[in-house]
C-alpha cells in the first residue's frame, strides 16, 4: 500500500520593503517607485510610494508619464496614496523626495529616524560604502546591509548646500523641470543599485568639502574616520566651541537636517514649576533641562510596540542642565532601571515608563521622581559615544582590571587610551546596572576632556566636521526649534568642557511591593541633588552631591 505524499508549505519570506515618500505622490515619489521597482523588484524587494499630502487618486501627470515610458517604466495603474504610521512601520527603508518629507516621516514615527533618508542623501551615502562591506547573497539582504551601514555614514557626506539632498519639485515648472527632476531621481537610483554590487568601489563620501563654508582658519584636517555621530550633550559642546570661532553661520544648514518628533509635553495633566535662576531678579536667562534617552541600537519597528522595543534597548538616561547664568552645565546619569512611580502603571523602572508611553510617560516619571521640570527631550543611540571616541583618536580611562573579551585581554588594567569600540565594551562588561552607569559617567567625562584638548579646540576643520554630522545624531522634540537652539548656543559662548560636571544619581537597593530587591534613589544625597536642580545651584553643590 502506498502512503499518500506529504506536502509541506514553506513559511513565506517577508520581502524587504522600500517606501518612497513625496508630497502629493504624483511626481518625484512615483518616478522613484517605478525606477526602483524596475531595477530591484523581484529580488525579494517590494517598492511602494505615498505622499504626505496626497488627497486624490490622481494619475501620473502626462509629462512625467512620457519621460518614464522612455525609461521603460510602465505607469498604468499608479495612483496617489497617503502616508500613515502603519505604512512607515512596515518599511525597512524610507526614501523621501526632500528634507521636508523626511521630517514629516520622523514626526509621524520617531523610531524610523535611522532608516529614513532623502533619496539623494541615501545615494550619496551609498557611494561611500564599498561592496565588500555588505553582507548577503541576494539584493534584499545586501540592501538591508546597506541601510545598516548608512546609519553611521550618512552625515560625513553632507553636501555643500542642504537643498542638494532634495529632488526638484517640477509641479510649477515646464517640461524641462520634469526632465531635470527625473534626471535627479534616475541618477540617485542608479547610484544605489551600483552600490549593491559586490564589486562596488567606494568613492569619497564628501566631494564637496573643499567648497564648504568655513571661518578664517588653518586648512581642514581629516579625522581618522568619517563614521561620526555625536551624543546630545557632546554635540552641544561642539556647537558651543564652534560658535566661539564664528561658525554659527552653518546652523542654518544643520537645522535643516535635525529630525524632530511630536511635543511630548502637550498631554501632561500637571507639571513641576519651571526652574528659577539661583539669584532672583538677575538679568540671566532661565535654566534649561534636557532629558536624554539613548538606546544600544536603532529600533527597527514603529507602531504600538515601538516604544516597548526602544525601552528594552535603552541603556542611557541623562538629565542635562545648563545653568541660568550659562557659566556651568551638569549631566546627571540616571540608571534606566531606577525604581519610580510610573503614571498609569504603578511602581516600576524608568525603562518601563518608556515602554508604557514613550517620551511623554518617561517625562512624567522623571518629573514625578525629581519634581524638576524637563524642558526638552532628545533621543539618540548609545553607540554615538563610541563613534565620537574613535573620531577623537581615543579617550583616556582608568581600568581597574583587564578588559577581557572572549577570553582575550583587549586592554590591560591601568590608565589606557581606549578606542571607541574598547570603551563601549568596557562600559557594558560586568559590574551591574549601577556600575555600568558609573563607567558611562567616566567615559562621558573622558570625552569632555578630549574636547577640551587644545589640539581639538584649535582645529576648526575638525570642529566643522563634527558640526556637519551633529544634526544626524539625535532627534529632538519639535519645541526645540532653530530659534531656541541658536539662542541657547549663543548664550553659552563662554562655556567650556571643563565647566561641565558629570554626576551619577546616588542609589541604593530597597524592596519592591513583593519584597524583591530593586534599585532606588539613596534618599539623603538624592534629596540634595534634586534640590540643587530645582534651585539651579547644582554647579555650586557638586561636591556635596558627590560626597
Amino acid at each position: 500500500m502506498t502512503s499518500p505524499a506529504t506536502t509541506t508549505t514553506a513559511t513565506p519570506v517577508r520581502p524587504f520593503t522600500v517606501l518612497v515618500v513625496g508630497t502629493e505622490n504624483l511626481y518625484r515619489s512615483q518616478a522613484a517607485e517605478l525606477l526602483l521597482r524596475s531595477r530591484l523588484a523581484g529580488d525579494g524587494v517590494r517598492v511602494r510610494s505615498v505622499g504626505t499630502r496626497a488627497t486624490h487618486e490622481e494619475p501620473v501627470p502626462p509629462p512625467l508619464a512620457e519621460l518614464l515610458a522612455a525609461e521603460g517604466a510602465a505607469v498604468e495603474g499608479l495612483v496617489a496614496r497617503t502616508l500613515d504610521a502603519a505604512t512607515v512601520s512596515g518599511a525597512d527603508l524610507v526614501l523621501t523626495a526632500t528634507r521636508e518629507e523626511r521630517a514629516a516621516v520622523v514626526r509621524l514615527a520617531p523610531t524610523a529616524l535611522h532608516r529614513t533618508f532623502t533619496l539623494r542623501e541615501f545615494a550619496r551615502v551609498a557611494r561611500s560604502v564599498p561592496g565588500t562591506a555588505l553582507t548577503g547573497d541576494d539584493v534584499a539582504a545586501r540592501l538591508a546591509s546597506l541601510v545598516a551601514a548608512a546609519r553611521t555614514r550618512r552625515a560625513p557626506a553632507s553636501p555643500r548646500s542642504a537643498d542638494e539632498d532634495d529632488v526638484l519639485d517640477p509641479a510649477a515648472g515646464d517640461d524641462a523641470a520634469y526632465a531635470t527632476s527625473l534626471d535627479q531621481v534616475r541618477d540617485a537610483v542608479a547610484t544605489i543599485v551600483r552600490a549593491l554590487d559586490p564589486g562596488h568601489v567606494a568613492e569619497d563620501p564628501d566631494p564637496s568639502e573643499a567648497d564648504a563654508p568655513a571661518p578664517p582658519a588653518p586648512a581642514r584636517r581629516r579625522s581618522r574616520t568619517r563614521t561620526v555621530v555625536l551624543a546630545v550633550l557632546v554635540a552641544v559642546l561642539v556647537l558651543v566651541t564652534a560658535v566661539t570661532i564664528g561658525a554659527l553661520v552653518v546652523l542654518d544648514r544643520l537645522d535643516d537636517r535635525i529630525a524632530r518628533f511630536p511635543d511630548p509635553f502637550a498631554a501632561l495633566p500637571s507639571r513641576p514649576a519651571p526652574a528659577a535662576p539661583a539669584t532672583p531678579g538677575a538679568s540671566d536667562g532661565t535654566p534649561v533641562t534636557i532629558l536624554v534617552l539613548g538606546a544600544t541600537e536603532d529600533v527597527a519597528e514603529d507602531g504600538p510596540g515601538a516604544w516597548a522595543d526602544a525601552a528594552s534597548l535603552t541603556d542611557t538616561l541623562m538629565i542635562a542642565r545648563v545653568s541660568a547664568d550659562r557659566r556651568s552645565a551638569q549631566v546627571v546619569a540616571v540608571p534606566p532601571d531606577l525604581w519610580a512611580q510610573v503614571p498609569g502603571v504603578g511602581p516600576g523602572t524608568l525603562r518601563s515608563a518608556l515602554a508604557a508611553g514613550g517620551p511623554t510617560r518617561v517625562v512624567q516619571a522623571v518629573e514625578g521622581l525629581t519634581d524638576v521640570r524637563i524642558d526638552h527631550v532628545a533621543l539618540t543611540d548609545a553607540a554615538t559615544f563610541a563613534r565620537l571616541t574613535e573620531t577623537l583618536g581615543g579617550v583616556d580611562l582608568e581600568l581597574a582590571r583587564d578588559l577581557v573579551v572572549d577570553g582575550r585581554v583587549v586592554a590591560p588594567a591601568g590608565q589606557r587610551r581606549l578606542t571607541g569600540e574598547q570603551a563601549l565594551l568596557w562600559v557594558r562588561v560586568g559590574g551591574g546596572e549601577a556600575g555600568r552607569v558609573d563607567r558611562e559617567r567616566a567615559w562621558f567625562r573622558a570625552i569632555l576632556d578630549r574636547l577640551g584638548d587644545p589640539g581639538v579646540r584649535q582645529d576648526p576643520g575638525l570642529l566643522l566636521e563634527l558640526l556637519g554630522v551633529t544634526s544626524d545624531s539625535v532627534t529632538v522634540d519639535e519645541g526645540f526649534d532653530r530659534s531656541e537652539i541658536v539662542g541657547l548656543l549663543t548664550s553659552m559662548r563662554s562655556l567650556r568642557p571643563a565647566d561641565v560636571a558629570v554626576l551619577t544619581v546616588p542609589t541604593t537597593t530597597g524592596p519592591d511591593d513583593d519584597g524583591d530587591p530593586v534599585l532606588v534613589p539613596d534618599a539623603v544625597p538624592f534629596g540634595v541633588l534634586v534640590d540643587a536642580l530645582r534651585t539651579d545651584t547644582l554647579g555650586d553643590r557638586v561636591g556635596a552631591v558627590e560626597s
